[in-house]
């Protein structure tokens, strides 16, 4: 979902297109994405995605550089309003990225901190 949003599609593209493809409705998925801030941090924490991030920043770099293009070339107000959508969505999906990296670096540092506490005492947890 993610991925695909990533990419400049609308989230409600994206749903449609997802309910159609697994087979689920497209009201679960849009309460998966009203989520979204509590599955990204497990996406991002797995080594298996560990440039997924880098990936999608690329990816919503790209997006918002064809987004303002659009913007200023367009020739009527629906084109500038879509391509400003575009642009403010990538931007929140960004924000999204970015905070979820943040407190995957805050859990490893609290996990390092936890691991020499363990090991000052002796390795007896209480």
């Amino acid at each position: 979902m993610l991925d695909a949003a990533s990419s400049g599609l609308h989230p409600a593209a994206v749903i449609t297109q997802l309910a159609g493809k697994y087979g689920v409705s497209e009201r679960c998925l849009w309460s998966d994405w009203q989520r979204r801030d509590k599955w990204v941090l497990v996406i991002l924490g797995l080594e298996k995605y560990a440039d997924f991030g880098d990936m999608v920043g690329q990816r919503l770099n790209a997006v918002q550089k064809a987004a303002w293009s659009i913007y200023l070339k367009a020739s009527n107000d629906n084109a500038r309003v879509g391509a400003l959508r575009t642009v403010l969505a990538a931007l929140e999906i960004h924000s999204d990225i970015v905070q979820t990296q943040d407190i995957l670096d805050r859990l490893d540092k609290l996990e390092q901190v936890a691991k020499k506490d363990r090991m000052r005492s002796g390795g007896l947890l209480y």
